[in-house]
């Protein structure tokens, strides 16, 4: 213990700042999850569905079933009925999780 007492002022500044740092950080993306979690929640209650992609991830998904059209690929038809069932969520629900524009909405089609 004496050995810690005889640290100069910049390590233990240093320290703090670590702690203080890592704790702050972890405590910022606990509280924002729980927020982004709460939201989801809501729009499930209210609207009773929520859409499952942002649009890059949806058009990201999209490019990936058409680079990959073998139906005989095992992740093929998963990602055809994931992307089908964001694509009729987004059109059947008013309010989104994900900013969605209403022409982006609209140029949707199902695969």
């Amino acid at each position: 213990m004496p050995a810690m007492l005889g640290l100069s002022l910049d390590v233990w500044a240093t320290m703090l700042f670590c702690v203080v740092a890592f704790f702050g950080v972890s405590i910022w993306v606990l509280f924002y999850t729980l927020r982004q979690e709460d939201k989801k929640l809501a729009l499930i209650e209210t609207d009773g569905d929520l859409d499952t992609y942002s649009p890059r991830a949806l058009r990201d998904l999209r490019h990936w079933i058409e680079a990959h059209p073998n139906p005989a690929h095992p992740d093929v038809q998963t990602a055809r009925t994931l992307y089908n069932d964001c694509v009729n969520t987004l059109k059947a629900t008013d309010r989104h999780f994900y900013d969605w524009s209403a022409a982006e909405i609209e140029s949707l089609d199902t695969i």
